[in-house]
């Protein structure tokens, strides 16, 4: 069978796939990393700064939990952790906070901001 000039014929075709699956095959495999940026890379959730005139320092994320300290409004934390807990009917939410103390605060008593400088200005320092 005699085709027309310029179209390959089936086995053609065939070879150069075969042969253009071996040259992308053997191409280096790209490794695809995730760029360092927020929340992947932090270890800490963001920095709060207390709203509350003074709030207890809890050793366990209720109302229940035994006074380790009392921090002051206007006082930078960071925050490592936050959850959702169940009281009576409720949900309420606690973040686990490092400062003078590390132990949990309700969410209610602080405000939350991505950077330090960002909780700084929010303080008024």
């Amino acid at each position: 069978m005699i085709l027309g000039a310029g179209t390959p014929s089936r086995q053609g075709r065939f070879f150069l796939f075969i042969l253009a699956s071996l040259c992308w095959g053997c191409s280096p495999k790209l490794t695809a990393v995730p760029p360092a940026a927020p929340p992947l890379s932090r270890d800490i959730l963001g920095y709060g700064v207390v709203t509350a005139s003074y709030i207890r320092v809890l050793d366990e994320p209720n109302a229940g939990g035994v006074a380790l300290g009392y921090v002051r409004e206007k006082t930078i934390l960071q925050v490592l952790e936050r959850r959702l807990i169940k009281e009576g009917d409720a949900f309420v939410c606690w973040v686990l906070i490092d400062g003078s103390y590390q132990g949990w605060l309700p969410e209610s008593a602080i405000v939350i901001y991505d950077n330090e400088g960002r909780a700084e200005t929010a303080a008024g320092r």
